[in-house]
């Protein structure tokens, strides 16, 4: 660790803004909440700190309270925190020299809260963001240091835009880290408050699709929620499917909604209020989670029921 560095407690799972950090500051501890060890997330933020040697902790939430004497004598320039699930208590966001910045996936105001990526693409925006903003006691709610907007294309699922997002993320902080390395200080502004939106966590249940709804909504809400999120989902034949991935059309087929209207190979095409989508990716589940073969023809039809 190179001691003239900015020295960084770092609170989250990204392993990509850790790089950043291990390249552009002295990373003195690493805080992940509890995942399974299977987790990917959990898995690459592991092996980073152990490459490196960077001591890693996963306490739970009762538990961080009980790192505060720990991270006081660290003494560190700057709390970094980026896709951390619990709320950071003022006993720690306020004990850097430089306080806590948070890097949050949208651009504040707009989508304040948890799953943004994921509400922006159900919501059909086609402009999100990143802000690296300070922490206060609000929700996503504190000064702004920097921020970026970033397009969301058509195309894009919830995974492939949360690598954009935090491809841009990494480049915005190591512009803060040699702010901060060259002795300036960060500038920040207030959020309007007035322009705010905020978006509770998402649920599995949130998945559940609506046949009835335009077909664009339909086709959201599968790319929102792909691997490693939940995935959308329908039934069928008493069965559970969980879609992966999807493409839509526009078409002028009058099938009623969630019929399948062809098969190709392993394709389901199915009919959607506008058009049809196209799926090759999905999974069926019996009533104990376990995967099971599909039978499907034309005709058949998905529905909603829990």
């Amino acid at each position: 660790m190179n001691k003239n560095k900015t020295k960084v407690i770092f609170l989250g799972n990204n392993s990509e803004i850790l790089d950043c950090l291990i390249k552009n500051s002295n990373v003195q501890s690493v805080f992940c909440q509890p995942l399974d060890k299977n987790n990917v997330s959990f898995m690459e933020i592991k092996e980073i700190t152990d490459k490196h040697s960077i001591p890693f902790h996963q306490p739970e939430k009762k538990e961080l309270y009980n790192y505060i004497n720990y991270m006081k004598e660290l003494n560190p320039d700057l709390i970094i925190v980026c896709g951390y699930k619990y709320i950071v208590p003022s006993e720690i966001f306020n004990i850097p020299k430089l306080k806590t910045i948070n890097i949050h996936p949208s651009y504040l105001p707009h989508y304040r809260g948890q799953h943004v990526v994921n509400w922006a693409i159900v919501n059909g925006e086609t402009e999100t963001g990143v802000t690296i903003h300070f922490i206060d006691e609000g929700i996503d709610t504190g000064d702004i240091i920097v921020q970026k907007k970033i397009p969301i294309l058509f195309e894009d699922s919830a995974s492939i835009l949360h690598e954009r997002i935090y491809r841009e993320a990494s480049d915005l902080l190591k512009l803060v880290l040699d702010r901060i390395s060259s002795g300036s200080t960060l500038q920040s502004r207030k959020q309007d408050n007035s322009k705010a939106s905020y978006f509770k966590p998402r649920s599995p249940q949130d998945g559940v699709i609506d046949w009835n709804k335009d077909g664009i909504e339909t086709y959201n809400l599968i790319r929102a929620l792909v691997k490693p999120w939940p995935g959308a989902y329908s039934y069928i034949k008493d069965r559970k499917v969980i879609f992966w991935n999807a493409q839509f059309e526009t078409d002028s087929d009058s099938s009623v909604p969630g019929t399948i209207i062809n098969i190709l190979s392993s394709k389901l095409i199915i009919s959607v209020k506008g058009g049809k989508l196209s799926i090759d990716n999905y999974i069926a589940l019996d009533e104990n989670g376990n995967e099971v073969k599909l039978e499907l023809q034309i005709g058949d039809k998905f529905d909603k029921r829990e």
